[in-house]
């Protein structure tokens, strides 16, 4: 099964219940406005020589005649003198139109929440997440304004979770002395024709490139992960038969995930947040050759080959690192 957290869609029954409301709430604005007729209509000339807006007074007083017996019987309709029948008839309306709306939110929000729940439940039993670990309690934590909000937006989840992979060419300024310019812009470009392959295949949301380096964003962990490691495994055979230059080609990777702030339409270089930036530091700090990730951010990846703890701190997070073997070399 994918690690992409998948959302749920809406029942079927509220779905229909949501839909009956919104119904209502229409019926409700059609029959303020037919109540408003005769004050808006006082303002025209002859309302009552004109088909259509004498429908309208005409249905307006036999709405406001059909409910007046009724309403009567509860409330007092005459107010400083005047029969005040059709605005106690409005604001009972806009107060029924504004609890049905109230009931519909809370009960797409409560549903909506149980259902992301469950979804939720059963992504960490496939990502095999342990329910006491760290990224447990993380996902667990980020769920919590989900649930508790008076309404919730179904795509706020997914837009709030992302992983990020930064990647740098090591030595890239020496590599370009003494140089042909040529040599140096097709390997350049050859280059990121290479990375970007990777990254496509492993569903990248986008990316942002400096001149030798790139930040990228992905769904979730494993994805960004797996991308460093298709790079740097695909070096091996880049440098063998590609690059024209004398020196060969290194990366360094760093990997981080987290909730941060994610607008489909915000070029990544615009957004900002110490989640991005730790990805960054983490790339900074890794050898040639390798993916840097904090230890905690790998327990949901179902595959930890190939990791090692070391000493290194990163922000405050211990940072464990990925190499390639030479099974893996081989297989490239």
């Amino acid at each position: 099964m994918s690690g992409n957290f998948v959302l749920p869609r809406r029942s079927a029954s509220v779905w229909i219940i949501s839909a009956l409301v919104s119904l209502l709430r229409w019926t409700i604005l059609a029959a303020i406005l037919l109540l408003l007729a005769p004050y808006v209509l006082a303002f025209f000339e002859n309302p009552r020589g004109h088909l259509v807006t004498n429908h309208a007074l005409r249905y307006q007083e036999q709405f406001v005649q059909l409910a007046a017996p009724r309403l009567h019987q509860y409330v007092p309709t005459r107010i400083a003198g005047k029969d005040r029948t059709d605005w106690i008839l409005i604001a009972g309306l806009v107060v029924v139109a504004i609890g049905a709306g109230s009931m519909r939110d809370r009960l797409v929000s409560r549903a909506t929440a149980r259902q992301i729940r469950g979804q939720i439940k059963h992504w960490k039993e496939s990502m095999q997440i342990g329910a006491e670990s760290h990224a447990a309690a993380v996902l667990d934590a980020g769920f919590k304004p989900f649930e508790n909000a008076k309404s919730v937006d179904r795509g706020e989840l997914l837009r709030a979770f992302a992983a990020f992979l930064s990647i740098d060419v090591v030595g890239s300024t020496s590599m370009k002395e003494r140089e042909e310019r040529a040599a140096v812009q097709y390997d350049f470009a050859e280059y990121r024709k290479l990375v970007e392959a990777a990254f496509s295949e492993h569903g990248i949301l986008k990316s942002t490139w400096t001149p030798d380096g790139v930040m990228a964003c992905f769904p979730d962990i494993e994805q960004a992960v797996q991308a460093g490691k298709d790079v740097i495994l695909r070096l091996e055979a880049f440098n063998r038969n590609v690059k024209l230059m004398r020196q060969d080609f290194a990366v360094r990777c760093g990997v981080n995930a987290g909730y941060v702030h994610f607008d489909e339409a915000t070029p990544l270089e615009q957004m900002s947040d110490r989640v991005i930036d730790i990805a960054g530091h983490m790339q900074k700090r890794a050898e040639p050759n390798t993916v840097a990730v904090a230890r905690m951010v790998i327990e949901p990846l179902r595959n930890t080959e190939g990791f090692e703890p070391t000493t290194t701190v990163v922000d405050g997070y211990n940072v464990s690192l990925w190499k390639p073997n030479k099974s893996d070399l081989s297989a490239t």
